[in-house]
């Protein structure tokens, strides 16, 4: 399935009828802020299920009407963060176990970049969580390298972005962040907390060894 999709539904006629009606019952205002328009055309219709790839074909998300916001194009920029929006840039870090990854699904909206280093590990090898052939450590750091530029000049239309890593060494977290523009976040847990985790997760007993890595390492 392809974006040809999503923009084949916008210009359906289901779709456009359906938001002119939402547009006339609804009062011809933005639902947001209240303004008035005598000019329909100044108002559309979003949805608050972001429609995607996956979505775009169940009606109980496209075309339900408790789904569908009538707001002004003002506002919809806002909320899609099109025209003049900076691109802000996340250094996630912290102890493994220590919720990294639960903190930027949180934090993230569709349409952000994610770039975690175990993650990419693990797709380019298919081996396990921190299993990391030392051979493709060149072609790992060329593609982290790669996407790490992309963000710093902020190429490409993506809207915030995520680094996920352990960074124990202050001086080298912050001498990324300084480099990319981006702001840190330390994922607080305890050591203990980590290891509670741990054994509460079923995962191997060498996770342990990673955990006292991290906390002897870092600053």
């Amino acid at each position: 399935m392809s974006m040809d999709k999503l923009h084949a539904f916008y210009c359906s006629k289901a779709w456009r009828d359906l938001a002119m009606r939402l547009k006339i019952e609804r009062g011809g205002k933005c639902e947001r802020t209240g303004e008035m328009f005598d000019d329909m055309s100044q108002l559309i219709g979003h949805h608050k299920v972001e429609l995607t790839e996956d979505n775009v074909s169940d009606p109980k998300i496209a075309l339900n009407p408790d789904n569908i916001e009538i707001i002004s194009f003002k506002e919809h920029n806002k909320e899609h963060r099109r025209f003049g929006h900076k691109q802000n840039v996340y250094i996630v870090y912290g102890s493994p176990l220590s919720g990294k990854n639960t903190m930027v699904k949180d934090m993230m909206q569709y349409g952000d970049i994610i770039m975690d280093m175990d993650a990419l590990w693990q797709a380019l090898s298919f081996q396990g969580e921190y299993i990391k052939p030392n051979n493709l450590r060149f072609n790992i750091f060329k593609m982290r390298d790669e996407l790490l530029s992309q963000i710093k000049m902020r190429y490409g239309e993506w809207y915030d972005a995520y680094i996920i890593g352990g960074y124990p060494d202050k001086y080298e977290r912050e001498r990324l962040a300084q480099s990319l523009g981006a702001e840190l976040i330390y994922c607080e847990a305890t050591k203990a907390e980590c290891i509670e985790r741990l054994e509460a997760s079923g995962k191997s007993k060498a996770w342990l060894d990673y955990i006292d890595d991290w906390w002897e390492r870092y600053t």
